[in-house]
């Protein structure tokens, strides 16, 4: 099977040495693999043969772009799986209008640096300087303007796939049946993208950032809402708690930010005029919430922060565990709260920055790899937070996905019948259960004390 390989990629494309352990792991660190081998396509055809190839052998297929799934979606967990890299793919095939298309394995940033000037690629989740528009759509990824232009499916136009039958299939816009909502989001597990028509947006005129300090939870999160209620709706909205700005002014990041127990991160974009009611009207919300508004001498070095917050945490522990569930607007406040209880109980360091326009938590939960009990408590934290959020009335996930770390939390969410229905599409597409196996729907043994600690309640 080597040798076949390496007479479709080239010698060097395909790894069988010690050095596939790298692709083993991802963004998740909690738990690392080895698969089988790796083979890294140069181009569509290439990647046509491959999976092609593996599927006539019967061969488990994990799809994989630059590893920075924070749910473990591209972990090899059973070690009998061979990896597809695609980050090769990563060609710009046209730009025509409103609309660029682009391969699977180009870096979610040099999609706008290749587009006009004038244009823009909304979707920039925090890692948008690593991540791949293939794995950015297999996880339907946010960001922080996801608030105003949606996660990736509002921006995707067509795709082309390869199914696990070693078909390819154009997927396009419908007005009675849009399949990319069966697509995006899947996480590998019905096949690859190959290609991606994706939507561009102009860039705004006007754009202003509003920044401001708050006392207590309640008060931001108040602020929060007020905005929406008054008909806002900010191009950004970002909340970060007094734990976060202490990791970041520890780190590479650090702009200055005040010593508070919360922070909104807030950017309008809109006409000359309409952006001036707008700021009117959020700087009256957060002075009746009892903010205070403030103003940084570098206002780019305070986003470049929040985009730095997640590495920040290194200057904390040496690992964390991040979770990615939504949360009503509404119970923002009560619900952070809770979190701080629940890491008081478990004795972890927990901070928060998210995406506040919609509610979307990014606990970031502090521990030490090569301390069982450590890691054992920041997932028990974590069990606990999901329950909560769920209990709200939030959802297990907003852009991470499922992967391997909230395969619990999917099954107690989704009832027996949508899980059933899931599953049907599943085994419509993945007869034999190839592509991405272990992933959202579980199903295998925990080799791993860790996957046990993941994988069962306590």
């Amino acid at each position: 099977m080597i040798e076949d390989l390496r007479r479709i990629v080239g010698d060097k494309w395909v790894i069988d040495s010690s050095e596939k352990k790298l692709f083993g792991f991802d963004g998740f660190t909690a738990v690392k693999g080895e698969p089988k081998m790796v083979v890294l396509p140069g181009n569509e055809d290439e990647t046509i043969q491959v999976v092609r190839y593996l599927v006539s052998k019967d061969e488990k297929i994990i799809i994989r772009g630059s590893g920075t799934s924070l749910s473990g979606a591209s972990i090899s967990v059973e070690g009998d799986e061979v990896v597809v890299s695609l980050t090769r793919l990563n060609k710009v095939y046209s730009i025509n209008g409103l609309e660029i298309e682009v391969g699977p394995g180009i870096i979610n940033a040099m999609v706008t640096k290749n587009a006009p000037s004038n244009l823009f690629y909304a979707p920039d989740p925090s890692s948008y300087q690593v991540s791949s528009i293939g794995g950015n759509i297999s996880h339907d990824s946010g960001g922080i303007h996801v608030v105003k232009y949606g996660p990736t499916f509002n921006s995707i136009i067509s795709l082309k796939i390869i199914l696990p039958n070693g078909e390819v299939e154009y997927i396009k816009p419908s007005p009675f049946f849009n399949f990319s909502s069966i697509f995006v989001g899947a996480e590998g597990t019905l096949g690859a993208v190959l290609r991606a028509r994706l939507r561009l947006f102009p860039k705004p005129e006007n754009r202003k950032s509003i920044f401001a300090t708050f006392n207590n939870l309640y008060d931001a999160s108040n602020t929060i809402v007020s905005i929406f209620s008054k008909g806002v709706i900010p191009s950004a909205l970002e909340m970060m708690d007094k734990n976060i700005i202490k990791a970041i002014e520890k780190s590479r990041y650090k702009a200055g930010l005040p010593e508070v127990e919360a922070m909104l991160l807030i950017e309008l974009d809109d006409s000359q005029i309409q952006l001036e009611e707008e700021e009117k009207r959020v700087k009256e919300i957060i002075e009746n919430n009892n903010g205070q508004i403030i103003i940084p001498d570098d206002e780019g070095k305070v986003w470049n922060a929040r985009k730095g917050a997640f590495p920040a945490m290194g200057a904390i522990g040496p690992a964390y565990v991040t979770l990615d569930c939504n949360v009503l607007r509404s119970k923002l406040s009560t619900t952070l709260e809770n979190i701080s209880k629940i890491g008081e109980k478990y004795h972890v360091y927990i901070a928060n920055v998210f995406h506040a326009g919609d509610g979307n938590l990014h606990p970031l939960i502090s521990y030490d790899p090569n301390d069982f009990d450590s890691f054992y408590r920041a997932f028990r934290a974590s069990d606990e937070i999901e329950k909560e959020v769920i209990n709200e009335g939030g959802i297990p996930s907003g852009e991470h996905g499922i992967g391997i770390e909230k395969i619990k939390y999917f099954n107690i969410y989704y009832s027996e019948k949508d899980i059933e229905v899931m599953k049907r599409i599943k085994k419509t597409f993945d007869e034999k259960g190839l592509f991405n196996p272990c992933k959202m729907f579980g199903g295998c043994k925990a080799n791993k004390k860790e996957l046990e600690v993941i994988w069962e309640w306590d």
